[in-house]
């Protein structure tokens, strides 16, 4: 639904943010003039109830009037009585009380209920001043207000209190009129607030929301051609700063991809050189090793072929049975067959290696590896003690690859066991221990000899690139770079641990395949 997205747009958060503000302050403005209003009416009133206090005070002097026990409550139908009831009247007042000095009320009108009386008899005044109070609470106009005001003043005649006098005003008429003319003031206020927000509307239209569209229309189809910005489109303020500024970055991106795809073509041909550098060290290496293999192989081929040369000649001087002839001829065919089979390993080694990654049975490699060294003279004292306990031993590794790491190892293994040999005088046992297992994803293969092992420093370097503890002549140094680089991009890791004397332990971490 494209609801939400019309509620979300930017003109429809302007209006309804606008006009909220705009009726928020005008209501406010209105709550505070109309309880300034209240106010101000309410104060009227106790002026005017002043006023009428000095006038009713004035009537009792000049009636000079004998206020005694039998003329309380001076009635109504006296000229005193009309007089003070207009007046009332006149000054929307509803009730009025007169006390003597006693405290004994000798005139009133109206209903005083529950509204406080003047003071007791014998209470003097402090002071000449009238006495405000509010009593009782009514709805005002927005909230509770005092529904009654009273005021009260004492009667001076000739510097001597004769009593006191008391009024009352009910302010609910008054909260009435102010309310009946709120429709037409919140009338005023809805069509002020209209027509504000619809200026407002077409000014924030015009100077945000259509330079803001053009930005966004820009900047949603933008090709890699740097639009050319009219001078009525740019306006001179923030919005228009805001353009020249995208404008700018704009530019400064076309530019930024052009260096990019430079960089990137760069970097692709220097990609390409190292990839064929790499592979070249990797021929290389795997060359030296096939040298290394050859020599080994030549040694063993001779053997088969003494012997082969050997029956042929026997077969020759024709003076052997025929079951004689046929047991040469099978044994020549088992040496001719061993023959095979070591050129066959030596070629297969020797070939150009598989392009990417594939999954690759572990165990069978390094068998396979073996099964080549097992005919090499240096292997000839060698044990192979093998630990493989590994559950899962397919490998995200090409067959290859791995088959060259594990031939370094193993080789550098039987090197460096074939020195310690030397320098021990035959006395010391060659071991070569394979293990294995799998852990969190991966498959772990340990080499481990009995060798000379290196010290720490050389540690530290056997995986860079041309160094080698061998002595000159025995090895290119290429052979564990090469196989850090194959694992490392295989995703795995290979390390190496070693002490002088103590043998050295190469550990394989290599990720296991998807089958």
């Amino acid at each position: 639904m494209r609801v939400p997205l019309v509620f979300n747009r930017l003109r429809t958060v302007i209006i309804a943010s606008l006009a909220f503000l705009i009726l928020s302050a005008m209501l406010l403005t209105h709550v505070v003039t109309a309880k300034l209003t209240e106010r101000d009416l309410i104060n009227a009133r106790i002026q005017s109830g002043c006023v009428l206090l000095q006038a009713v005070t004035i009537i009792e002097i000049d009636h000079q009037p004998n206020w005694t026990a039998d003329r309380k409550n001076k009635p109504l139908e006296t000229d005193f009585g009309r007089r003070v009831v207009s007046f009332l009247h006149t000054g929307e007042f509803s009730g009025i009380m007169i006390k003597d000095k006693l405290g004994l009320a000798v005139f009133s009108h109206g209903h005083w209920g529950d509204k406080p009386s003047i003071q007791n008899t014998g209470t003097r005044y402090s002071a000449r001043s009238t006495r405000i109070e509010f009593s009782g609470r009514t709805w005002g106009l927005f909230w509770l207000a005092p529904r009654d005001v009273i005021l009260s003043s004492p009667l001076w005649i000739k510097g001597q209190f004769a009593g006191s006098v008391a009024i009352f005003s009910d302010l609910k008429p008054l909260y009435q009129k102010i309310r009946a003319s709120e429709p037409v003031i919140l009338g005023y206020i809805g069509m002020n607030a209209l027509i504000l927000v619809l200026f407002g509307i077409y000014l924030l239209s015009r100077t945000v929301v259509r330079p803001i569209n053009r930005l966004v229309a820009m900047t949603e189809t933008f090709d890699g051609t740097i639009p050319m910005m009219q001078k009525d489109e740019s306006p001179n303020n923030e919005i228009g700063q805001l353009s020249q500024s995208l404008n700018h970055m704009l530019r400064q991106l076309d530019a930024n991809e052009r260096k990019l795809k430079e960089n990137i073509s760069s970097l692709e041909a220097a990609n390409q050189e190292i990839k064929r550098a790499q592979d070249e060290m990797v021929k290389s290496e795997k060359m030296a090793s096939v040298g290394r293999l050859a020599t080994g192989v030549a040694h063993e081929i001779g053997n088969p072929l003494g012997i082969i040369l050997g029956y042929i000649e026997l077969l020759l001087r024709g003076d052997l049975s025929s079951l004689e002839q046929k047991d040469f001829l099978v044994r020549m065919e088992s040496e001719t067959r061993r023959i095979h089979r070591i050129i066959r390993d030596l070629l297969d080694f020797s070939r150009p290696s598989a392009v990417g990654q594939g999954d690759t049975n572990a165990n069978e490699i390094l068998e396979e590896v073996l099964a080549i060294l097992s005919s090499q003279p240096l292997f000839e004292t060698v044990q192979v003690r093998r630990l493989l306990e590994a559950e899962t031993v397919i490998v995200n590794v090409t067959q290859d690859s791995l088959k060259q790491v594990f031939l370094n190892i193993i080789m550098n293994a039987a090197d460096a066991m074939a020195d310690e040999r030397s320098s021990a005088g035959d006395a010391r046992e060659s071991i070569l221990t394979l293990e294995s297992f799998n852990e969190e994803g991966f498959l772990i293969i340990r080499v481990s000899d009995t060798g000379c092992g290196m010290s720490p420093d050389d540690i530290k370097r056997i995986f860079d690139p041309f160094f080698t503890t061998k002595a000159p002549g025995k090895g290119t140094g290429l052979g564990l770079s090469i196989c850090y680089t194959i694992m490392d991009q295989a995703g795995g890791r290979i390390r190496a641990e070693s002490e002088p004397g103590g043998g050295t332990t190469m550990t394989l971490e290599m990720p296991l395949g998807e089958k």
